[in-house]
Order: C-alpha cells, then structure tokens, then sequence
C-alpha cells in the first residue's frame, strides 16, 4: 500500500466581520491509502476511480476529467458506526443519478470538510462551492454531484440516516449548503478544527476500537447546530441568489447561440425546470428574456457602430442567421435593423 502523509494542512477560516483568520492544523496522520490512482496506467484511471469509490462509497460515475493526467487517493478509517474518508485529487467531477442509488444506497449523510481548493457539490436544486475551511453535506439517496476543477483535499464523514434518528429529515432538506464564512462562521471555527483532528485520529488508526462509538456519539449535536437552524431568511433569499447569478451568466453568454434553458442548468447544477421556475419570477420566459438582453445590446451596436455588417452584429448577439435576428428584432421593435440604423 502507498502511503501517504500529511504532514501540515493549514486551513485558514475568515472570521466575521474583521480581516482576523483562525488557524489550525492537522499534523503527522499517516494514512494507508486504499485507492490510488498512480498504481494503474492513465488510460484505465476513470474505471479504477469509479470501480473503487463504488465498492467503498456507492455507485457513481466520473463523467470528465480536466486533467489528462488525473490523479486521485482516498484513505479510509473508521469512527464505531461513521466511515471517515480523506481525498485527495485533481480536477474531475462525479454525479450519482437515480439509477445509481436504486442499485445501492447506504442511506447515509455525507458531510464534507474542505482543507485545500475548491469544490462544487449539488444536489435537490441547490449548489454551493466550497473553500478551506468550509463544510455541507450531501444524502446518498439524492441524485447528486461532486466537481473539483483543480487541486483539492476534503474530509468526508459518512453518517447513517439511523445513526442520526428522526434529525435526519431536518438535515436532507439542508444539503447543498454551505456552511461557513458568513454563515454561521463563528460554530465553524470551533466545528472544522474538532472535525479535522477527529478525522486524524480516524485515519491515523490511533483511536481504541472500544471509542470508536463514543467519538461518532460527538458528531450529532454538531450536525443538529449546523443544519437544522437555517434562518427562513436565508432560506426565502437562496432563489433570488441563484437567479441573480444565473441571469449574470446569460448575459456573458448571449453570445453563444446555445444559450437556453439546458445551458443554463447545466452551469448551475440545477433541473430544466427549476431555471424556468426562477425566471418566471422576472414576468419573461427563459428564452424571452436572453431574446430580449440580445436584441437591446444588437441595438445599441446597429447606432453606435454603423460601419459594422448587420449580419456580423447579429452573429456577435448569438444570432446564427441574419433572417431570424432580423425577424425578431422587428418583431420586438417594429422595424428591421436596417431601418433602426438609418433612423439613428
């Protein structure tokens, strides 16, 4: 077996309101890893990757690599009932689909602790991005995915349903979330560091199989903190949000004739139908309001730019045919886009 050591992680936790950062350590655990990318050639890596998270996990399918040369290790302990996991990796993403969990469902919570770089994890028609220092949790029976896009390192503690009892309901409806930063940072200060040398402990097999229970006991109030107080603000605020940064996406993109609903999902890891939900809240369908922001910005191109080709600004708004873009800006303002150009 490779081993692998870590001898520092250094996590760096922004703390409310001031420019002050808490820090903490998670020294000398020597973990035996039981997945290790390296061991097999690259060609055979996402199979090896899929095969091994699947038989310790559940199944799930890597569906890119980034990288061509990805790399990944997973080291594995165990808290009485709780699995406790370090993972290490390069870019990639995984998604579990309803098909997946219908073949096997541990029934478990998984709750994350990022040490090192980013990742997104999604599930329920939510999403969050995860920085050092940040946790969220994911049920496995969700369909539900997890993307790095570069470096990382996170701690994950899977905790079954039945371990947790009736809390459990309360903690499904939270996933996707993050906690940390400004959400509630202060218990994160105090939660990452316990999680971390807890984790350490785990991996390092340096806990007495006898306190194995006792320490997975110290994990639920901390979960009942953490996911069962969401403020109904917060909560009634997380769409807007969302749709906020979606309708800022659509406007970098209206120049990709692609630009839809579908796009649109798939950036936010989120259904079809929840992105039509949330602008309907604007008064205008998905495709009327990208319709609407492309035809205003040719317009303003037809008068400030008049030795530009009608036909190169409506390929620039995302418009494959001088025919569509001209019969709907008509359409829209009454006129053609010649016409509108001659009048300014």
């Amino acid at each position: 077996m490779t081993q692998i050591t870590i001898e520092t992680i250094r996590i760096e936790l922004l703390g409310k309101g001031h420019g002050n950062h808490a820090h903490f350590f998670l020294r000398g655990a020597t973990m035996t890893a039981v997945l290790d990318t390296r061991s097999v050639p690259a060609a055979e890596r996402r199979d090896y990757w899929s095969a091994g998270i699947a038989e310790r996990f559940f199944p799930m399918r890597v569906e890119e690599f980034v990288s061509p040369s990805f790399e990944a290790r997973l080291a594995s302990g165990q808290l009485g009932s709780v699995a406790v996991q370090s993972i290490q990796g390069l870019a990639h993403r995984v998604a579990r689909t309803q098909q997946m969990i219908a073949a096997a469902d541990p029934e478990s919570i998984l709750l994350y602790l990022l040490t090192k770089g980013e990742i997104l994890i999604g599930q329920d028609e939510r999403q969050c991005l995860l920085r050092p220092g940040d946790l969220a949790c994911q049920d496995t029976s969700t369909p539900s995915i997890f993307e790095s896009r570069g470096g990382f390192e996170v701690l994950v503690f899977s905790v079954p349903k039945w371990f947790i009892g009736t809390r459990a309901e309360t903690i499904v409806g939270q996933t996707a979330i993050r906690v940390g930063g400004g959400s509630r940072g202060g218990l994160t200060t105090l939660t990452a560091p316990f999680l971390a040398n807890l984790a350490r402990t785990a991996l390092g097999g340096n806990l007495d199989e006898r306190d194995g229970p006792s320490a997975a006991q110290m994990l639920l109030p901390m979960l009942s903190s953490m996911f069962e107080r969401e403020k109904p603000s917060a909560l009634a605020t997380r769409p807007q949000t969302l749709l906020a940064q979606m309708q800022r996406f659509a406007l970098d993109q209206l120049h990709d004739p692609q630009l839809g609903p579908e796009l649109i999902a798939q950036a936010h890891y989120v259904s079809t139908r929840y992105v039509h939900k949330l602008f309907a809240q604007t008064g205008l369908g998905v495709s009327a309001w990208i319709r609407e922001r492309r035809l205003e910005g040719a317009a303003g191109e037809l008068r400030r730019f008049p030795e530009s080709s009608v036909a190169s600004i409506a390929a620039k708004w995302g418009y494959l045919h001088p025919a569509s873009f001209s019969r709907a800006f008509r359409e829209v303002y009454g006129y053609s886009p010649r016409d509108a150009r001659l009048a300014a």
